[in-house]
């Protein structure tokens, strides 16, 4: 029992010295060696603990899906599901808010170009999200049809991620600004 808490503790330590490395040199910089300075690891017990580089991706994906799920839990209650206007609050000032998560995305883009795996576990960082916006729209008659609620959700998920991406170049823009423009378009989808 004690063995597989420390294997855990370890395991968190190397991604968390994972996560650090990427964000200040960069995934393609980022080695085995670079993660084992971090975490004041021999570079062996990193492979032992996590794997290769490629796995240690892969669970970073995990890890930012935990964290998504559980920013997301924030939302969710057992007696009922969110409202529409719930869910909005949350892609508006939540879903996009961890700058780790926003800042290793931006890293793992260009890795899912070329590789249809992490594409793939990218995409449904957000799919699930989307989904739950359109259904929640269409339980509550929001928007004319199913096509516009989809073009609305991914609006509001394109506009919000990319104001919280402007962050890390020193764009900034207000709150309300960003309210106004999906009040705009939510007055546009009726």
């Amino acid at each position: 029992m004690a063995r597989a808490k420390i294997g855990d503790q370890r395991r968190e330590q190397i991604l968390s010295a994972f996560e650090q490395c990427v964000i200040r040199a960069g995934l393609a910089k980022t080695t085995l060696q670079n993660v084992a300075n971090e975490a004041d690891l021999p570079r062996s017990l990193v492979r032992y603990f996590v794997g290769n580089k490629a796995d240690m991706i892969s669970l970073i994906i995990d890890r930012m899906i935990d964290r998504a799920e559980s920013d997301l839990a924030s939302v969710l209650r057992e007696d009922r599901d969110p409202t529409f206007s719930e869910l909005l609050e949350f892609v508006e000032n939540g879903a996009f808010s961890n700058e780790i998560t926003n800042d290793l995305i931006g890293e793992l883009w260009y890795l899912s170009e070329k590789n249809e795996d992490i594409k793939e576990r990218l995409s449904g960082l957000y799919r699930h999200l989307l989904k739950m916006l359109v259904d929640q729209m269409a339980k509550e008659n929001i928007g004319k049809d199913s096509m516009a609620r989809q073009d609305f959700a991914q609006a509001v998920m394109s506009l919000v991620y990319g104001q919280e991406s402007f962050k890390a170049i020193g764009l900034k823009t207000s709150k309300i600004n960003t309210a106004l423009m999906i009040e705009a378009m939510l007055s546009a989808l009726s």
